[in-house]
């Protein structure tokens, strides 16, 4: 078994183990997009389980979101039925996104369980007091459901654990050990940082393969299969800006001052997220990823009608001035045969532009 699969089994064998032996009687809530402060979750002693894609899914689940909704927020429903997400106390999540609104509205309307939305900013440099309380009325509500009550100095203390791993996997990212596809993992997994940065300290080299294409993967949240699509092409995702990679623990949170100013300020008000206009400061952390990781080419993935990805595909491109491939994708089995077909031939001609060089 490849070195980097090794440590995946290990990680989600960890992660089983947590959910049903350790935190079999607390809460559990779901949650949605980066803008969501993981560490308030924690703090009122609930299991945080990110609504994500999952292996296995090649149907849509329509529960009243029509049919030009994204693909995510349509396929929503069906995750939420896996063991994965059963037994869950609430959903809660902050967006600026309205098919993500829509789809809060359809699962509160058709599941018996809180669904808790707070508004997010849709510019820079909006009323930062609107969007603050917003938020801390939105875990007041999680605070009710889940009997606990949010103080600083827990709050502080999941922050600096959360903020130890973060650096932590910025590290292993940088010199090359911590592969992407464990980073979507550890990106999705209810485990706390305590516990994830134990696991981090006994990994062994992973390294990138340097005869290996290095890809950008970025765009809209990615499926279950794409890595392993790229890997099987010859390629190696090197850097991910999707909300799965390493976007999600780019930033560190300030441990002096209000926790919940703090928090604020880290998961909302410097979201990078195309939803936020205009889109500069996403696009120069994309391109600073790029030259820090010596990409090669970028493979841009735009769920169908999820327009800010879809509509800021060719600015990307002029952007980043690399090999570009944009795929639009929903999630089913065509779109995973294309996705192969496409990212086979990008990476050929990535090796043959290296192999004239060579030569």
């Amino acid at each position: 078994m490849p070195i980097n699969q090794t440590y995946i089994t290990a990680f989600l064998q960890l992660e089983n183990k947590y959910l049903s032996q350790t935190v079999v009687d607390k809460p559990r809530v779901g949650y949605l997009c980066l803008r969501t402060p993981v560490e308030l979750i924690e703090a009122l002693s609930a299991v945080p389980l990110r609504l994500a894609p999952q292996s296995g899914f090649d149907i849509y689940e329509y529960g009243g979101i029509r049919p030009d909704g994204c693909s995510f927020c349509r396929m929503l429903p069906s995750f939420l039925k896996t063991p994965r997400y059963s037994g869950l106390s609430a959903i809660i999540g902050g967006a600026c996104c309205d098919q993500m609104r829509r789809v809060m509205d359809t699962l509160k309307r058709n599941m018996n369980l809180p669904v808790i939305l707070f508004g997010a900013p849709r510019t820079w440099n909006t009323g930062r007091e609107y969007f603050r309380t917003e938020m801390e009325k939105a875990f007041g509500k999680l605070a009710g459901i889940t009997g606990k009550k949010l103080t600083d100095d827990i709050i502080l203390k999941r922050i600096k654990a959360r903020n130890q791993l973060k650096a932590k996997i910025t590290r292993l990212r940088q010199d090359g050990t911590l592969h992407t596809s464990l980073l979507h993992k550890i990106a999705n997994t209810p485990c706390p940082a305590e516990m994830v940065s134990e696991f981090l300290d006994k990994l062994e080299s992973c390294s990138f393969n340097i005869d290996k294409a290095r890809l950008m993967l970025a765009g809209s949240i990615p499926g279950s299969w794409e890595l392993s699509e790229i890997e099987n092409a010859g390629a190696e995702a090197a850097a991910d800006a999707t909300c799965l990679g390493d976007r999600a623990f780019h930033h560190l949170v300030d441990e002096t001052g209000n926790p919940l100013d703090a928090l604020y300020q880290a998961y909302i008000e410097e979201n990078l997220c195309p939803h936020r206009r205009p889109m500069t400061p996403l696009i120069d952390y994309i391109k600073r990823l790029a030259d820090e990781r010596k990409v090669e080419g970028v493979v841009y993935l735009t769920l169908k009608y999820c327009h800010p990805w879809g509509l800021s595909a060719k600015r990307m491109k002029w952007e980043l001035n690399l090999p570009f491939l944009h795929l639009d994708d929903d999630f089913t089995s065509p779109a995973i045969n294309a996705f192969r077909t496409r990212v086979g031939a990008f990476v050929e001609m990535l090796k043959s532009k290296s192999r004239r060089r060579v030569s």
